[in-house]
């Protein structure tokens, strides 16, 4: 059986880099803040946002390792999280829609990545007062 280009381990160590990389979470808080601005179908665009962005950024917040598996965690982490914002939101009598629900996961995306860096921030400077 022939490989294509870039169908090897290589291929998917970056695959797998570029879904854990903080700029692309970045870029998926703020592809989930903008889902209601996507027309209909065009919303699709947002789905791997909302798969991997908050799972990843979570994971990120509790400095676990990032490897293969983390993929299914980090999925089930992020429907774990739309489920929880969704019954907050339900409970405190916001109307749930594209708007509601994307803000506040897009938001809640952006926070787990500030702590994430804010406790990376802080550990180097833990380490640079000890030497």
């Amino acid at each position: 059986m022939s490989r294509g280009l870039g169908d090897g381990p290589e291929r998917r160590g970056i695959s797998l880099r570029a879904a854990r990389d903080p700029g692309l979470l970045a870029l998926g808080a703020v592809l989930l803040m903008c889902a209601p601005v996507f027309p209909g179908f065009w919303r699709l665009v947002v789905l791997p946002a909302l798969l991997l962005a908050p799972g990843y950024a979570l994971l990120r917040l509790l400095r676990q390792p990032s490897d293969r598996p983390s993929i299914a965690i980090a999925v089930t982490a992020s429907i774990v999280l739309v489920i929880i914002v969704s019954l907050i939101l339900d409970v405190s009598g916001v109307p749930l829609g594209p708007v509601s629900l994307g803000l506040t996961l897009g938001g809640v995306t952006a926070v787990f990545l500030v702590g994430s860096y804010a406790r990376e921030l802080a550990g180097q400077q833990g380490r640079h007062r000890r030497t």
